[in-house]
Parts: structure tokens; sequence; C-alpha cells
């Protein structure tokens, strides 16, 4: 599959959710920590400090970098850094300050992508940290920068790191759920769904052969698979629903992955050679509605054949076709539509 990313077209269906900002509120505390720039360094070498995904990737240039050393060695106050703290583990996301504490520990370690200074005072131009007197290596390592510790107490999650970054850096993009899930409950189950991502049937059903480059197509694997196993027990808001179904499936074992991963598999098969590409674009743009309600209509009816003529009929209906077209994460119009798919493909 390849790296290239593009955004996928979806039908807006569905109404607007109450902002969770809106909703929850933090228990957070903070406290000022002066850290060393060499304190910096042993924290990265015992991967006690991380980059968190969402954070972009290092831009400075090696004249901007070089300033910044220079003010440490001149005895310059430099910006404080905001480092968030998992009260479990107790490593530190950085999540204002990455341009400022890469370039500090790039120039200490002698990272090839930053390893002399540039365009500052003659004394320092070109120098590395090597080569530097051994008593501007000690200021350099003794300077302060300053950090503010960031630890969310309650609720028992680290949901506000990006709410947190997202206002530290009003200029960026305010991340979306699935790109916010994606740091929160990083792990296997997460990794499965990037899998199931590049399956190409699946690939062929939303009809589209680059990945969407926010995550829509993942999020749509994950309402798939999050619906098939709860919709029963479904309620609003939708974004919740899933944020829970991930909380849940950190727990997933390997077993329990397994079976997610060929029934999904098998379902996505089905799908493409019964119905063929695209199936689930009513009109233009694909429909979420259409697609999870019959995605798992089918996922608990592999055994029937002939599945088109049911589906054609089911999309003709009107009963049907109301539940698909707005307001389709309204619980009760949710779990009709679930139940009309059901009906239709149990009665081959």
């Amino acid at each position: 599959m390849s790296n290239e990313t593009e955004e996928l077209s979806v039908e807006d269906t569905e109404e607007l959710e109450e902002n969770e900002a809106d909703v929850i509120s933090y228990e957070i505390t903070s406290y000022p920590a002066d850290i060393t720039l060499r304190g910096y360094v042993d924290k990265w070498e015992r991967k006690q400090l991380i980059i968190p995904e969402f954070q972009r990737e290092y831009v400075w240039d090696q004249i901007k970098a070089s300033k910044l050393i220079e003010s440490f060695l001149l005895g310059l106050p430099v910006p404080n850094v905001f480092l968030y703290q998992d009260k479990k583990t107790k490593k530190q996301s950085v999540i204002d300050g990455q341009q400022r504490i890469r370039s500090v520990i790039m120039f200490l370690t002698g990272d090839s992508k930053f390893k002399k200074l540039k365009n500052i005072l003659p004394k320092w131009q070109g120098k590395t940290y090597e080569t530097l007197e051994e008593a501007d290596r000690n200021q350099l390592d003794d300077s302060i920068l300053r950090a503010t510790v960031i630890q969310q107490l309650d609720p028992d999650d680290n949901t506000s790191i990006y709410k947190i970054f997202e206002r530290l850096n009003t200029s960026s993009i305010a991340l979306n759920p699935m790109e916010i899930r994606k740091c929160v409950y990083s792990g296997k189950f997460f990794s499965l769904l990037e899998e199931l991502n590049n399956f190409p049937e699946w690939r062929l059903i939303i009809g589209q052969s680059k990945r969407d480059k926010r995550l829509k197509d993942v999020d749509l694997i994950l309402r798939c698979l999050a619906l098939s196993e709860n919709w029963q027990i479904y309620k609003k808001p939708m974004k919740a629903f899933l944020n829970d179904y991930m909380a849940s499936a950190k727990a997933f074992d390997a077993d329990r992955l397994s079976t997610i991963k060929n029934s999904f598999e098998e379902t996505c098969k089905k799908l493409n050679t019964e119905l063929g590409e695209k199936p689930f674009h009513l009109h233009e743009r694909l429909n979420y509605a259409v697609m999870d309600s019959i995605f798992y209509a089918i996922s608990k009816n592999l055994h029937i054949t002939s599945i088109k003529g049911i589906y054609d009929s089911l999309i003709a209906k009107q009963e049907y076709l109301n539940c698909v077209k707005q307001n389709t994460s309204d619980v009760e119009v949710l779990k009709h539509r679930f139940k009309l798919a059901l009906s239709a493909f149990s009665d081959e």
C-alpha cells in the first residue's frame, strides 16, 4: 500500500455532537521544574521524554537552532516549555517546546542534523559541542530550560493533553477524534485497525486507493467494528461511544484480535464479491449509515448468497432511507436501521 494519502469524501448525515470540551471538566495539577540541558539529554536517552505522534516534525534550520544555543551560552532567558506527565509511567510528553528541546538534545549529542553552530558570535562559530571550551560545555550542561509539568488527575485518562496542545498551538489544525485516539489508545488494537485499513477489498469498498490523511478511513473501520459488537447498547454521542470501545479494546487478547481480523476480512471479501466496488456510495459520497448497518448484517450472515437483490430492495425502502439520510447517530434512528438491515439479510 502506498504511503500517499488523500481525503475521504463522505455524506454529511449526522447531527452535530456537543463539544466534549464543553461538557468535560478536568482536575489538573502543574508545577515548575528547572531542568538542565544535560537533564533533557538524560531523559531522552532513558526514553523518559516523549515526542507525541500528533507533534509536527523537527523543522528548525541550523541558524535558528544555533541562536538558541548561543542564548544559553550568553546566559540569556529562553521561553519555558510544557511537559505532560503520565501519572502511571511518569514519562513526560512534550506538548510545547519540541523544537527547542530537540535542538538542545541534537547539539549536545552531536546529531548530524544539528552538529555545528552557524551565524553566531565568532568565538563559537562552527563549533560542535565537543570542540567548545570546557567552560562553555559546562555552561550549556548546567543551563536551565524551565518546564511547566502538567498532570491530569481526573478523569482517569490523558485526554486533556491534546486540548492543552491545541490551545498552546492556536495556529495548528485541531485534532479530529481519530487522531486523538491514535495517541490515547495506541497499542495492538490500533495497530490492527491500521493493518485492516490496508486490506485491498476494504480499499475497493470505500472507493479510495490512498489512505485518508486525517484517518477517516480508520475511523470508519472502528465504527463498523464497535457497532457490530455493541449497537444494541449504543448511546450518544457517537464520539464517546467509539472512545469507550477503543478503551476496552486495549485489553483484547491475541485470540480476540485474530477473530476480529478474520471476520472483518471475510465480510469485506463478501461485500466486494457480491456488491462490487463502492457499494455504499448512494450518491457521489460514501454514506456512513448505510455502510455500518449493512456491514454488520453481512458479517452475521456470511453464509447467504445472492445478496445483491436483498441490498437493492433494502435501499429502495423509504423506511430504511429515512434512517440513513439524517440524524444517523441518533439512538433510535441507528437502532432501527440496524434492525432493518439484519432482518433483510437474515431472510434470504
